[in-house]
């Protein structure tokens, strides 16, 4: 199994996915039942860590956060599926997992998508929701652009979300 650089739990490194380091890519989306619940995407993410480029997010030795991505068109890349175990969001993990990702895409990288659940959908308020995964995607400069109907299901909306990399 790869191993990460850093041996100090302040610091988190972050390097290339492997297969091997699918096991705790799962246990980081066990720790978060409330934005796993769906059996199918946690299948679907399951199939992409293990198939999927991306990075792992590690601290001390522990894989604590992971992101899979797809390129489209030489200028676009799509967070496919990004998670941070419970126990270490918002530190800025996930911030330095899509700065890695932007990092090292394509060279002429002008645009990064993201998926994920509308406002539309109704939510319990307490708790971690997915309406502070919207912040958090638009404090990385995202904005919700699109929200196709029936994308996912009836009961999950869905909205795009467009980071501009080659803004002014």
């Amino acid at each position: 199994m790869p191993t990460c650089k850093t041996a100090r739990v302040d610091q988190v490194d972050v390097r290339p996915l492997t297969p091997d380091d699918s096991a705790e890519c799962d246990a980081i989306v066990a720790s978060l039942p409330y934005h796993s619940g769906d059996a199918g995407g946690r299948a679907a993410c399951a199939r992409a860590v293990r198939e999927s480029p991306g990075y792992v997010a590690c601290e001390a030795e522990r894989v604590i956060g992971f992101v899979t991505s797809q390129s489209w068109y030489g200028v676009a890349v799509e967070i496919t599926w990004m998670a941070v175990h419970a126990d270490r969001r918002r530190l800025g993990v996930g911030r330095r997992l899509i700065r890695h990702l932007v990092d090292n895409g394509p060279r002429n990288l002008r645009y990064m998508v993201v998926t994920t659940l509308s406002q539309a959908t109704p939510e319990v308020e307490d708790g971690d929701t997915y309406a502070g995964t919207r912040r958090f995607y638009e404090r990385e400069g995202f904005e919700p652009i699109w929200e196709p109907k029936g994308w996912w299901n009836d009961e999950n909306q869905a909205v795009l979300m467009l980071r501009r990399l080659d803004a002014p």
